[in-house]
């Protein structure tokens, strides 16, 4: 299953990039940090010894599994989403969207960890947004192939964006978007 998989733009309907891998680690990610926690609620005091009765923690645990219902519902709907008017990026606690009169363009950059590579929107106004982190776990001995794999995947995803753009601006804008990447 690749990274990118993308549903062909058929008359400028919205395509969508979507990864059911990234889904599944953001729902796992989220449970298990969730299991973790609720561990502790179920531990006896350090001081005294005494174990909690569920009426101490029920009042804590049920918002909890709620909450983490909601967000693992969210993380399975997590994607980027392109159609004539801009791109929606549909994250697990937020949807940006960004119109294509504010994209310049897309660009590569190392994470903040310099463990992987981030495919992000360069505005006009030269924010970047983070459309997608890229980032490959491996054994200690293999980071520099994990960054390399991770860089190739986040440059194809940015090269499947970068082509759904121009495929959706007018021709006339697509001669000024060559001739300013010459510049």
């Amino acid at each position: 299953m690749s990274a990118v998989e993308g549903q062909p733009t058929v008359d400028g309907h919205p395509r969508v990039f979507v990864s059911r891998r990234r889904q599944l680690l953001l729902a796992g990610g989220l449970l298990a940090v969730f299991l973790a926690t609720v561990g502790l609620v179920l531990e006896p005091d350090p001081e005294t010894g005494i174990k909690p009765m569920p009426g101490d923690y029920l009042w804590v645990v049920i918002p909890g599994v709620i909450v983490l219902l909601i967000l693992l519902r969210r993380a399975m709907k997590a994607r980027v989403v392109t159609d004539d008017g801009g791109i929606d990026v549909f994250r697990v606690a937020g949807h940006e969207y960004v119109p294509w009169s504010e994209v310049r363009g897309f660009e590569v950059h190392p994470t903040p960890g310099r463990q992987g590579s981030a495919v992000r929107i360069r505005r006009h106004s030269e924010a970047l947004e983070t459309v997608r982190n890229e980032i490959n776990i491996r054994p200690l001995r293999d980071r520099a192939e994990a960054r390399r794999l991770a860089r190739v995947r986040a440059v194809a995803f940015r090269e499947e964006l970068d082509a759904d753009r121009l495929s959706r601006l007018p021709s006339s804008a697509v001669g000024l978007q060559d001739a300013s990447r010459l510049n």
